[in-house]
């Protein structure tokens, strides 16, 4: 009898050291994981919310990139890393979903080795042309796609931007033809340069093009008008319906993670980005706060999950 209360009050110290160690989360620096360079939407989304967060805990929030591989590397790493929420990973839609999609393999499963904690920020995805193009429209872009077939450019094989455009292609019956780069800003180049005559990229990528006079916009590709060019027509009020999506970042933690430690993270994350001034800094970078529980967010990957592999399956899209 002895001995089976002294378990019990070993199990419930246990208990309570295990609880007072995830309320008193984070008692140390945490890291986030970007699989991308600097200066990216899902890089300033972590750096913006980081600064919030290390504020509001008074511990550092390193943001660590590890480009390359398609986001393989920096996916990989915090797949592997311990479950304590020291560690954790910000991505989008490309290697949280579109990479299982497209790779015969990958070295991580996003449904598997991670938790979704919350989404961060939206940035619109717009159509572009260069202002020499002779396209002035959406109306034009289709015309001409119709008979002809025209280049778009995306920053990479197998991206957002990639899938957007082939999903207009498919939805319109447009010939288009994917040109990736590597990364948004070659691809804005390219496209202000007069090497692709559209390009489909982050509102971010592309405004100092327009504002030089080099790339107009034709349409934005999410379901709603954007703040930050509130005259800019969605692609279903410029005759192709039916697509809609806009580039987000959201921070992922590993799978076994406690569920204390993963709703302490998003509450805070919630709590950053009410503030005003951080708003205002997703908005100077043209996006726009976006936040939900963790069961919306796994929900909003399910849905994508489906949708992409719709289009990758039409439009026959692989890995290159």
């Amino acid at each position: 009898m002895r001995k089976l209360a002294a378990l019990a009050f070993v199990a419930l110290l246990a208990t309570v050291s295990g609880s007072s160690a995830q309320q008193a989360y984070p008692d140390k620096n945490v890291t986030i994981l970007v699989p991308f360079a600097p200066g990216g939407i899902v890089d300033i989304a972590a750096r913006i919310v980081g600064e919030g967060l290390a504020q509001l805990w008074g511990k550092q929030v390193i943001v660590e990139n590890r480009s390359g591989g398609s986001g393989f590397i920096a996916a990989t790493a915090a797949a592997r890393a311990a479950p304590d929420g020291y560690t954790l990973l910000a991505a989008e839609a490309g290697v949280s979903v579109i990479n299982q999609l497209i790779f015969a393999s990958t070295p991580y499963d996003m449904a598997k080795d991670f938790i979704p904690i919350t989404l961060m920020s939206d940035t619109p995805i717009v159509v572009a042309v260069n202002t020499k193009s002779g396209i002035n429209s959406m109306a034009d872009l289709i015309a001409k796609a119709k008979t002809e077939q025209l280049n778009y450019a995306s920053p990479a094989n197998g991206t957002l931007n990639h899938l957007t455009g082939e999903w207009i292609a498919l939805e319109a019956d447009l010939k288009l033809r994917h040109i990736g780069y590597r990364g948004g800003a070659p691809a804005a180049t390219a496209l202000a340069g007069g090497e692709v005559p559209i390009g489909i990229l982050a509102y971010s990528s592309i405004r100092p093009y327009v504002e030089a006079g080099n790339v107009k916009l034709l349409a934005v590709t999410g379901a709603e008008r954007v703040e930050a060019a509130k005259d800019l027509p969605t692609l279903a009020e410029s005759g192709v319906p039916n697509v809609a999506t806009t580039q987000w970042a959201g921070l992922f933690a590993p799978a076994g993670t406690p569920d204390a430690i993963v709703q302490k993270i998003q509450a805070d994350i919630a709590t950053v980005l009410a503030k005003p001034e951080i708003q205002k800094q997703f908005a100077a970078g043209g996006a726009s706060v976006i936040q939900g529980s963790s069961a919306e967010f796994a929900k909003r990957l399910e849905n994508e999950r489906k949708q992409f592999g719709e289009i990758v399956t039409k439009a026959k899209i692989t890995a290159n």
